[in-house]
């Protein structure tokens, strides 16, 4: 594999370092260079496209990886008349002489430009993944999709981004309705993503909380009229009965349909999707306390069934004035049975000292409904518009556990324990956009929150309750918000500075005790350089600091059982953590090829931090280390001839804690290396093969050592002539190599674990688009109350 990898990497470089280049300059009629226009290098004899490209600050563009032969360079821009350019490449770099763009004498109708996004484009404060109509997609959850991005990393229900557990997920810029990943991105297909955004930085704009944001942009149209989608998936999971505890399928269902209606002034847009999957989880846990060893043997079944809806309409009543209203939410229920065999060994001799089986019966069920109410104001053409939100939104969580612990046959101890969990919470956000000229503007917002998070869990010992164990956990948070920021653009260089204050009162009280009562105030500022070296290359320096808040219910003080002998808990007392985020970008075509970041955190919570209480163990929250996270990364396209392109990746990750922790110094430093990649082979019109996967080393995740491991997934696409009906074969983890293994060993406590999880699976995925597909895309917008929900767990 390090051959292969070695060869790989040296034909990318030497892609780089020999590569025919064809480079030239736009003009407009007073010789003043031209921005934006687009600039397409196609083929003489047939005029087929051969690469696309749009001129920069001075005007400039280039093509590079170009074979010998005979190209024209055509210039399209909106209001002037096409020039073109004739020119020959033959081992050579070609200059073209400066092309000069003349205004059309009369109004232009519609210039459309048809050509191939790159699947990875470097903006100056994030990077975009460009999957719409990748063959991977089909039949995906919006998990398994973020599963095949550049540098993320799903673990034990986690996203992670280079090395860091703090993501934030957002939909079209509004954040996620769950911090519980495997609930949101399961429950989600994934046939209407168009893009991806990984901002590792944000700016002032958006809010504090939280690391890097990866950003799920919905696919879009264009024009009047009216349209819609409708798929249907199927999908088998694929592994041998018998093995892990398997004794039947699994399988799953996800039907979607959207819809979007616009005439005049009104739009009109709506969609649904259900999901169904049945899956399996199995999973080993070894733990030594003192002379003993106790082996947890864990089979669970899950059912899920989800519904997700969307509708809105927005009025535009004239030029400068548009109003929306939007209504969404969710129905989610899993049942899962969980056996969990646990025995006891003496160490020294091997025996088995006892043994008993531990039944839970899980039946969670959560519904969320939120509208939204949105005012934008333009005031001239010119860019500058004020945004009004509000938005109201509630979750209602329920969820039941019966735990039946058999010693033997005739000894049999049922514990129940059941949790109602209402959350609710209005927020008001105002934005003001004014640009100063075309090549500065500033912004400014308010944001002011409220939410009411009552938590209630009764323990039963068979039919009495347990007090001790049960809880009445209230919680209330105001959050107030002003940013401002400021964008500059001066010949090469752009900046992007801002500066944002947030205050947070927070109380809560558990039974009629107040456990919690906070008020502070916190600053976030964040810069963003970016320098245009030359043609083909830029680079960017950024910095941000940004805040994890706790979770409302990691600060519930409420105890949940996984079996008789472990447990979880929350914890009232937990700190918001600090982190102060540096990065350095190297661009090559707008393409990221080369980045260093580093980030540094204060009081990091560590979200499993492990005790022990004689033979029970337990995690809680707690804010225990100082986390340094060091990032190098390299990435390269994967092009070979003209049916095969894609790209290839490797980060080289230093993750570092240092914590004083029962009683010892905690300070661990592991550093792990990730391959990704995805190539696509095109061998006939209408056919696409697709195969990409991951593979990580040895890494260090808060007290845990997890070994390696990776994937490898193939998808196979059929688009019919009329380009509306696609059918899609995909095959997920075909190695079956995506299990997780780990190791936990500091102090008093040794645990290691084993998990493997339903990720082998079969899908075929039937879409059909109707109506007219040049449909005005629905206005996409964040929502008042987005950052608030991102802190619900609904799991």
């Amino acid at each position: 594999m390090k051959n292969g990898l070695a060869f790989v990497v040296s034909v990318c470089i030497c892609q780089l370092l020999h590569a025919q280049t064809i480079t030239g300059k736009i003009t407009d009629e007073k010789n003043k260079p031209v921005k934006g226009a687009v600039v397409l290098l196609r083929q003489q004899k047939d005029s087929a496209l051969v690469s696309s490209a749009l001129s920069t600050e001075n005007g400039s563009y280039s093509f590079a990886n170009i074979r010998n032969g005979n190209y024209y360079v055509l210039i399209e821009m909106l209001g002037y008349q096409k020039a073109n350019n004739k020119i020959s490449l033959a081992d050579n770099t070609v200059s073209v002489p400066d092309m000069k763009l003349v205004p059309q004498a009369f109004s232009l109708g519609e210039v459309t430009v048809t050509s191939t996004k790159p699947f990875l484009e470097q903006r100056a404060d994030k990077l975009v993944v460009n999957v719409e109509n990748s063959p991977t997609a089909a039949g995906s959850t919006a998990l398994e999709i973020l599963q095949k991005v550049p540098g993320v990393m799903v673990t034990n229900d986690q996203v992670k981004l280079a090395g860091k557990s703090d993501v934030n997920i957002m939909i079209d810029g509004k954040l996620s309705q769950y911090t519980d990943m495997s609930v949101l991105l399961s429950s989600m297909g994934a046939s209407n993503i168009e893009k991806i955004e990984l901002i590792t930085n944000p700016g002032a704009k958006y809010d504090a909380t939280g690391g890097a944001m990866i950003n799920i942009i919905l696919k879009k149209n264009a024009n009047l009229g009216t349209n819609g989608t409708a798929s249907l998936t199927l999908g088998t999971s694929l592994y041998k009965k018998g093995e892990f505890g398997i004794d039947k399928s699994y399988n799953r269902l996800i039907p979607s349909l959207s819809l979007n209606h616009r005439k005049g002034k009104i739009n009109v847009y709506g969609s649904v999707s259900y999901v169904y999957r049945n899956s399996f989880d199995y999973g080993e846990y070894d733990r030594i306390i003192g002379p003993n060893r106790f082996l947890q043997i864990n089979k669970e079944d899950n059912s899920r069934n989800s519904v997700n809806y969307r509708a809105g309409i927005d009025l535009y009543a004239d030029k400068k004035n548009t109003f929306g209203i939007l209504i969404r939410g969710s129905d989610f229920s899993r049942l899962s049975d969980a056996l969990n065999l646990t025995q006891q060994f003496n160490v020294a001799s091997g025996n088995v000292v006892s043994e008993f089986n531990t039944l839970n019966n899980k039946n969670n069920t959560n519904n969320n409904f939120a509208a939204d109410i949105n005012w934008k104001h333009t005031f001239d053409s010119t860019g500058r518009d004020l945004n009004i939100d509000f938005d109201y939104s509630r979750f209602g969580i329920r969820n039941a556990n019966d735990i039946v612990t058999q010693l033997s046959s005739s000894n049999t101890y049922l514990q129940n324990q059941f949790v109602n969990n209402p959350v609710r919470f209005g927020v008001l956000k105002i934005d003001y956009t004014n640009p100063i000229s075309k090549d500065a503007k500033f912004e400014l917002g308010i944001k002011s929150s409220f939410a009411t998070i009552d938590n209630y869990l009764t323990f039963k010992k068979g039919s009495v309750v347990d007090p001790s164990r049960s809880t009445d956990f209230e919680y209330s948070e105001n959050l107030n918000a002003v940013y401002g920021s400021f964008q500059q653009k001066i010949k090469k260089w752009e900046f992007i500075g801002g500066l944002r204050a947030e205050q947070t009162i927070a109380k809560g009280t558990n039974i009629g005790v107040r456990v919690l009562d906070r008020n502070y105030w916190q600053l976030f500022p964040s810069l963003f350089i970016t320098r245009q070296v030359s043609a083909d290359f830029s680079t960017g320096l950024q910095y941000s600091r940004r805040v994890r808040r706790p979770g409302y219910q990691q600060q519930n003080p409420f105890v949940q059982y996984i079996d008789s002998l472990t447990y979880t808990k929350g914890n009232p007392l937990i700190r918001p953590q600090v982190s102060d985020v540096f990065k350095w970008t190297l661009s090559y075509q707008n393409q990221p090829f080369v980045s260093i970041s580093y980030n540094k955190t204060k009081d990091i919570i560590f979200n499993d931090a492990p005790k022990q209480d004689g033979n029970l163990t337990y995690t809680t929250p707690e804010n225990l280390a100082a986390f340094d996270n060091l990032v190098f990364e390299v990435n390269f396209p994967l092009n070979f001839g003209k049916k095969i392109s894609g790209y290839g990746g490797n980060q080289l990750i230093l993750n570092h804690y240092k914590a004083d922790y029962l009683g010892g110094l905690y300070n661990r430093s592991v550093w792990n290396w990730q391959a990704y990649w995805q190539v696509a082979y095109k061998p006939a019109t209408g056919w696409n093969i697709e195969v990409s996967g991951f593979y990580t080393t040895k890494f260090l995740d808060e007290f845990i050592d997890v070994n390696e491991f990776g994937n490898i997934n193939l998808a196979i696409q059929r688009t019919f002539k009329d380009k509306k009906t696609r059918l899609t074969l995909n095959v997920n983890d075909v190695l079956f190599s995506q299990k997780m293994r780990g190791l936990i060993k500091y102090q008093d406590i040794n645990v290691g674990f084993r998990n493997i999880e339903d990720s082998r699976n079969l899908r075929l995925t039937l879409s059909y688009s109707f109506g007219n597909q040049k449909l005005k895309a629905v206005r996409n917008r964040s929502t008042g109350s987005d950052t608030e929900a991102g802190r619900v767990n609904t799991n």
